[in-house]
């Protein structure tokens, strides 16, 4: 008689600091992401009538939350505003030339029909910085971004964030070892 185990064979903790967030169409922001979530996901219940009580019963459709990060500004706003242009491209705020210059902003070349839409890629690493899981992103875009706050109160020391919320079709999770 073999007896079941609950300890599990590797027992390091998951560090929270260790991770790589990457945009295929965003390069100036993967150097100053500071936090970022594994979005949460839900499937609503359906109801399955009965004469008695009406019983739930597992719904077929998953509800991804928004892949959620905060993001260092640089001097030069690049990583604000690479967000902020990818935005503008696609809601045509001003004309349609805007989206149709979509596939070139930032001098990146998205290939593809659907220009608006990035892929992403989130690793986390162990404790030895060794990628260990990545979820890679399909379909992502843009849905908020937060706005930079200036003061004279501050000093040089404090620098500046941004949060920006993404959604996405589909996430694959592929694990390494």
């Amino acid at each position: 008689m073999t007896i079941a185990t609950t300890t599990p064979q590797d027992q390091n903790l998951l560090q929270g600091s260790k991770f790589t967030l990457n945009f295929d169409r965003l390069p100036y922001v993967e150097f100053f992401v500071q936090n970022v979530n594994i979005p949460g996901m839900k499937v609503n219940n359906l109801t399955q009538p009965t004469p008695f009580r009406n019983a739930p019963i597992p719904g077929n459709k998953i509800e991804y939350d928004n892949l959620i990060m905060e993001f260092i500004i640089d001097e030069q706003l690049l990583s604000w505003l690479s967000i902020r242009n990818w935005m503008s491209g696609y809601s045509f705020p001003e004309s349609f030339e805007q989206y149709k210059n979509l596939s070139m902003q930032e001098k990146i070349q998205i290939s593809g029909s659907k220009p608006q839409y990035s892929d992403a890629s989130l690793t986390i690493m162990t404790n030895k910085n060794n990628p260990i899981i990545t979820f890679s992103f399909s379909d992502v875009f843009p849905v908020s971004l937060g706005g930079i706050e200036l003061s004279t109160k501050n000093s040089a020391l404090n620098v500046k964030t941004c949060m920006a919320e993404f959604q996405f079709t589909n996430y694959d999770i592929k694990k390494f070892g």
